[in-house]
């Protein structure tokens, strides 16, 4: 009489066959981990360089000042350990254009720029290799108009 069941060769196939779905979900979980924490990190670099942007156009110049109101600890290095940032702040430039007014006559408007660059350090790769990502931004901060 015959029994009604599986044979040994169709179990370890079955098997064989959930082990590597198993496998696959978790590298692609540990994937979306890892690219989860990068986003994190841009965006966080991204916030505070926002928010150095807006502190150097209220009139804040000497970086240090800037770092300490600041709520995350930042540095002027230009390579930051990993989870710290580095914000750098380069040479203010002042500029003046010559705007024509409807009434005749001319205004000078002046304006100074800067460049203002954080940088972040990525996750460490299965090799605990070090990226350090970098964005620039240029700071437009206006400068009162003296009209004649």
């Amino acid at each position: 009489m015959k029994e009604a069941g599986y044979s040994l060769v169709e179990v370890v196939m079955a098997a064989a066959i959930v082990a590597v779905g198993v496998a696959a979900g978790a590298v692609m979980v540990n994937t979306l981990v890892v690219q989860e924490e990068m986003n994190a990190g841009a965006v966080r670099a991204a916030n505070l360089q926002e928010q150095a942007t807006r502190l150097y156009r209220l009139g804040l110049t000497n970086p240090q000042d800037i770092y300490n109101i600041l709520p995350e600890a930042c540095s002027a290095s230009p390579a930051p350990a990993s989870g710290n940032f580095s914000l750098l702040f380069g040479a203010a430039t002042t500029v003046t254009n010559t705007v024509s007014q409807d009434g005749g006559g001319a205004v000078d408007i002046s304006y100074q720029t800067a460049p203002c660059t954080v940088v972040y350090a990525s996750a460490p790769d299965a090799a605990g290799q070090v990226a350090y990502l970098s964005n620039t931004v240029t700071i437009i901060r206006p400068t009162l108009r003296i009209e004649p």
